[in-house]
């Protein structure tokens, strides 16, 4: 008789969520650590946007994990009996005749088409915010409700797994045996975000932080149907609620939300609009990065019992569900990782 393999997840973000799902799919039995502490998942605006807008390309493999995305979620909201998955125009208001002219390079390539539509004479003179250069609409943008798509995904896996709701300890475990407070995992797989470097095994390898504040605000003046985006994102969530995002600050762990923080984005805020807006919150989060911004997956180079799979960074939402899937199938079935994403490109 065939023993059942068993699988510790050490976090409970999106990438231990991710990883819980495609092992509950496939049979196997999952235990996850909840150390309750989510500050980047929970805090995050869960964008899903195709484009990079800084040179105007396309996200790194936009082409296979959009698609995969979607059925993620549309799967798991059927699953948990929940709409956390919401399509969702993005419009790129330009910053300037530079930013205008290479989307209008890419507009008519078709390995552009199914991401950009074409500017038409409403974009151009569009005037519910501030819009000297002309504007872009996203195709296939959309948003995942964090706190909706987190609480739903672990009542889910609590049910077909368990859920452990405890601080990590690392000298309870056994690197060589994967035994863990007495109880033996065939993989232990680390999704600590920026918590990495506490981990005695993976701490060499650099996850980074990058602290992001944002704001929730309530408006009766903005467009409810579309994402705007200039220096900042503003994405309504429904009843005249938006979302105001997101500073970028490296290498802090420090959680407090700051004055500056809150007047940077209300400054970006009035590149967009002088229209007065009521704040009804203020979040911070730490995402967990890499200096090439490629998350960092794989088994450790000594202790085959112990895997990684972290720094997914600000494209998380989008990359995530097929980055997991295919992470399985190489600790399953033995398949070639993408070389991008392979700790060892970090190792002496």
């Amino acid at each position: 008789m065939t023993k059942e393999k068993k699988y510790l997840i050490v976090g409970s973000g999106l990438a231990g969520i991710s990883v819980a799902y495609h092992l509950i799919e496939k049979g196997f039995n999952v235990t996850m650590i909840n150390n309750q502490e989510n500050h980047s998942s929970l805090v995050a605006a869960g964008q899903i946007n195709p484009l990079v807008f800084r040179r105007m390309t396309k996200s790194w493999r936009v082409d296979e994990f959009l698609p995969y995305a979607k059925t993620f979620y549309k799967d798991l909201e059927q699953k948990t009996s929940e709409e956390f998955y919401i399509p969702k125009t993005i419009r790129r208001l330009f910053s300037s005749a530079h930013e205008k002219e290479l989307w209008l390079k890419k507009e008519d390539r078709i390995d552009f088409e199914p991401y950009m539509t074409k500017i038409n004479s409403e974009d151009e003179s569009y005037n519910l915010v501030k819009n000297e250069f002309g504007s872009g609409r996203i195709k296939q943008s959309s948003y995942v409700v964090a706190q909706k798509f987190l609480a739903g995904s672990l009542l889910w896996i609590s049910k077909f797994g368990k859920i452990s709701n405890e601080t990590f300890d690392y000298d309870e475990l056994n690197p060589s045996t994967g035994v863990y407070r007495g109880e033996e995992y065939d993989k232990i797989i680390f999704c600590e975000g920026y918590l990495n470097k506490n981990n005695p095994w993976f701490k060499h390898l650099p996850v980074e932080t990058t602290k992001g504040e944002v704001l929730s605000f309530k408006s009766n003046h903005l467009p409810e149907e579309e994402s705007l985006n200039r220096k900042c994102f503003i994405l309504p969530i429904g009843k005249d609620v938006y979302r105001l995002g997101a500073t970028y600050v490296w290498e802090t762990e420090n959680l407090e939300k700051t004055e500056k923080g809150k007047e940077e984005l209300l400054a970006k805020y009035a590149m967009l609009s002088n229209d007065p807006i009521e704040i009804l919150s203020h979040q911070v989060g730490i995402r967990p990065t890499s200096p090439d911004r490629r998350p960092i997956v794989g088994i450790h180079s000594e202790y085959e019992k112990l895997a990684i799979y972290n720094g997914l960074g600000s494209k998380g939402y989008m990359i995530s569900p097929l980055l997991s899937r295919e992470f399985i199938a190489f600790l399953i079935d033995g398949k070639e990782l993408d070389k991008e994403i392979r700790l060892e490109r970090f190792q002496k």
